[in-house]
């Protein structure tokens, strides 16, 4: 009995089912483990650098502010003057608290050529006063860590240059550039350097630059590690930046959002968990319908297929169909299935060759129309034309409306076209993003132009806003003509490539407008035998 049972069909069905899930889930598993889940790992990290750099860009952009501010002072004939004690005023009329708050000034230091201090300005770190004086004591001693820095970098880089420096309680963004004239002709009487503290308010406008959450802090190179630390559902990651003193580094860091990557995670455990749902369902829909709809009437059937002769099978299966027991419901049942099958074939067929959102041929489906009608076109000594269509500036169009909006305007501009398509009998399919191809059989290059300026016609008739092109105020399209003349022997990529060209073309001489492909004064037929997509 149980060898009877382990050499039926029932248990042999079962196990190849039990062996393929088994199989699933191991592939399954494996290509989380290999494949989805470093992918994902592999994401979040370059968005963590992204993050980071477009931090660090900021600061760059930073100093190259504070650096032109320091320019624009050295390069002015007051502050040449006032270094040489030419413009004893300059002081008195060029310095103020309130400037150095509007300005968000630490220190202003002057310099004379030999480096040593000629006139320092600054608001102090802990009680904001406002002080000036001409060397580095009493209520300017809280200077004195600023400016060695920047006199050590003098003598190392006697020119033009921005770095950070340590402070006392936070690093500070220093510019250093010499004094000259107006119009930049020297020699160098001094320097100028101005100084900005990279405090919890810097920060606070830092984040507000960059919407992202900012830390920074100075520590000893040896134990400035930046790390990228993971805790529930936010990243802590930091970013490790030179200072002028070797020793001392500047570390930035910034919390960012895990929410895409848990959401990705879970999204492929709920996947993964209902495909082994699925599958088991179906395991178990198969047995039932294995025993319901096959083991029986295979019974049945047998019985039926020993009665009877060698026949026609066409004729055997109307027999069949006409019956009204269980082979005879088979039979049906397998002739529905059949034309189902048809029906969604049919179906997959038209998905396909046809664009989803438009709803007008794909590009696989003009390329096999594109061959066959060359033949046909060349067989017959008829001319033969396609174009080549493009939305003028789409990409603004998404930009400034959105993704949404740009499917709708696709949808209407398809619809538009497949309408003239429709009346003058030629193919038009949407082959790109924004880009369009028509095929025009026993069509002149001259008769494609008129269909061409028709189809640019309508589109503008359609008076589809698109504020953000420098076209036109509404959606506008650049038609671009190649043709197939009698006789011609030219291959498909050839002919589309002219087409192309003329595109190019009409969207080199400002878009909007029709443009027929002008072959070179070479013999364009040779040429064509030697070019390939």
């Amino acid at each position: 009995m149980r060898r009877h049972f382990s050499q039926s069909l029932r248990f042999q069905f079962l196990v190849a089912l039990s062996g393929v899930l088994l199989l699933a889930l191991c592939s399954l598993v494996m290509l989380s483990k290999w494949f989805i889940v470093p992918a994902l790992h592999e994401e979040e990290r370059g968005m963590i650098s992204q993050e980071l750099k477009r931090i660090e860009r900021s600061l760059a952009l930073a100093q190259q502010d504070l650096l032109t501010q320091a320019r624009d002072w050295a390069n002015w004939d007051d502050t040449y003057q006032f270094v040489q004690d030419n413009n004893p005023r300059y002081a008195e009329v060029n310095f103020s608290p309130e400037m150095m708050e509007e300005m968000r000034y630490q220190l202003i230091a002057f310099f004379d050529a030999g480096g040593e201090i000629y006139f320092l300005s600054g608001l102090a770190p802990d009680t904001n006063d406002f002080t000036t004086c001409a060397r580095v004591a009493d209520d300017c001693a809280w200077m004195a860590l600023l400016i060695d820095s920047i006199q050590r970098s003098i003598d190392n880089t006697p020119d033009q240059q921005v770095f950070f420096s340590p402070g006392i309680s936070s690093p500070a963004m220093v510019a250093i550039t010499p004094i000259l004239r107006t119009d930049g002709s020297g020699p160098s009487t001094g320097w100028l350097a101005k100084v900005r503290l990279m405090d919890k308010k810097w920060v606070k406008q830092m984040e507000n630059v960059t919407g992202l959450s900012i830390t920074i802090q100075q520590q000893p190179t040896s134990k400035a590690i930046p790390l990228t630390n993971i805790e529930g559902e936010t990243i802590h990651a930091q970013h490790l930046l030179p200072t002028n003193v070797p020793a001392i580094s500047i570390l930035v860091g910034t919390q960012l959002n895990r929410t895409h990557y848990l959401a990705s995670l879970s999204t492929i455990r709920y996947v993964l968990i209902w495909t082994v749902c699925l599958m088991l369902f179906v395991i178990g829909f198969v047995l039932w319908l294995m025993e319901r709809m096959i083991l029986k009437p295979l019974k049945a059937l047998a019985v039926f297929a020993k009665q009877t002769s060698n026949e026609d099978s066409n004729q055997n299966s109307a027999r069949l169909c006409q019956r009204n027991d269980e082979i005879g419901m088979l039979a049906r049942s397998f002739e529905q299935q059949l034309g189902r099958q048809r029906k969604l074939n049919a179906e997959l067929l038209n998905l396909s060759t046809h664009d989803a959102l438009t709803g007008l041929p794909n590009r696989r489906l003009f390329d096999q129309r594109l061959q066959t009608t060359i033949h046909e076109m060349e067989a017959l000594s008829q001319p033969l034309a396609v174009m080549m269509l493009d939305i003028d500036h789409f990409k603004l169009f998404n930009d400034h409306y959105g993704h949404q909006q740009g499917d709708k305007c696709l949808k209407q501009v398809a619809q538009a076209l497949q309408k003239v398509a429709t009346a003058h009998n030629f193919l038009i399919a949407r082959t790109g993003g924004e880009e369009f191809s028509a095929l025009l059989p026993n069509t002149s290059a001259q008769q494609a132009e008129y269909i061409g300026q028709l189809l640019h016609d309508t589109i503008d008739a359609l008076a589809f806003p698109h504020l953000a092109s420098p076209v036109a105020p509404y959606v506008t399209i650049s038609v671009g003509i190649g043709s197939l003349n009698e006789g011609t022997d030219i291959s498909p990529n050839v002919l589309m490539s002219t087409a192309d060209q003329a595109l190019y073309s009409a969207k080199a001489a400002g878009r909007h407008q029709v443009q027929i492909f002008t072959p070179p004064n070479a013999d364009f037929s040779a040429a064509s035998h030697d070019t390939s997509l």
